[in-house]
């Protein structure tokens, strides 16, 4: 295969995925994540204007839940009111399970001589919405296209929600008003890109429509950080080191 074939191929594999992506964004709910992207480019011939060096950008990621119903408007507060009626008669067979598991499993008390242990009083109460499982569920990422823009401040974080809105051809003004009046959007990111976005959602709090005031901007703080510092600090912890004692004479 010649580099003019491999690039023909992925480009046009990415076109055709950008497409689907597209088209079902306008009709599902998704999350996006984004995070630094780190790329060293070496020049094995350099020249004054031909260096070797290190630059920064960002990639993104949007995941899908196949089968998820399509995008609902959004609740008012008689919609609200509506749901807390409709839940009420599960969230108490739930609260009757939970306090007589309280009851039941104190040490004072001896479940397994009870005489009524049988009872369908006893069984956990039938799941609320279950969420479905097997192969035809798994979720979906569709990759964004990397852009050279840093995320460490907030200026990056502003033009690389606007880039990544364009590339989901979510940028018009009638889909920025939709955006604005009936979408939310999961905005997945570390410690730093969560509170760069927080700090844009004050920053634009005062803005005249609510697509420029961020109101449909979700940040969620993603986990995956603190547990690589979590493990890197418990192995650090408990390594030891060849003369004493630790994990290094385990591994």
């Amino acid at each position: 295969m010649s580099h003019k074939w491999s690039v023909r191929a992925i480009s046009s594999i990415s076109k055709n995925k950008m497409d689907e992506l597209c088209k079902i964004i306008h009709i599902h709910p998704f999350v996006i994540s984004h995070n630094n992207l780190n790329i060293p480019f070496r020049v094995f011939s350099q020249r004054v204007d031909n260096k070797s060096h290190f630059d920064s950008g960002t990639a993104a990621t949007v995941f899908l839940q196949p089968g998820a119903p399509p995008i609902k408007p959004l609740c008012n507060l008689q919609g609200i009111l509506l749901l807390e009626q409709a839940a009420a008669s599960s969230r108490y067979s739930r609260d009757l399970y939970h306090v007589l598991q309280w009851l039941i499993t104190s040490p004072e008390f001896s479940f397994e001589t009870y005489q009524h242990c049988n009872d369908s009083v006893f069984n956990p109460s039938a799941p609320v919405q279950r969420l479905p499982s097997g192969q035809q569920y798994i979720t979906k990422q569709y990759m964004l296209g990397t852009v050279h823009i840093e995320e460490a401040s907030y200026e990056g974080n502003e033009m690389l929600l606007g880039k990544w809105l364009s590339q989901l051809r979510l940028d018009s003004l009638d889909k920025q008003k939709k955006t604005g009046l009936e979408r939310v959007i999961p905005w997945v990111g570390d410690q730093l890109t969560v509170e760069r976005l927080r700090g844009l959602f004050r920053f634009c709090a005062q803005d005249h429509n609510s697509f420029d005031r961020l109101d449909w901007l979700v940040p969620i703080f993603g986990w995956f950080h603190l547990q690589m510092a979590f493990a890197n600090s418990r192995h650090k912890q408990y390594l030891g080191t060849t003369a004493g004692r630790g994990l290094m004479h385990t591994f």
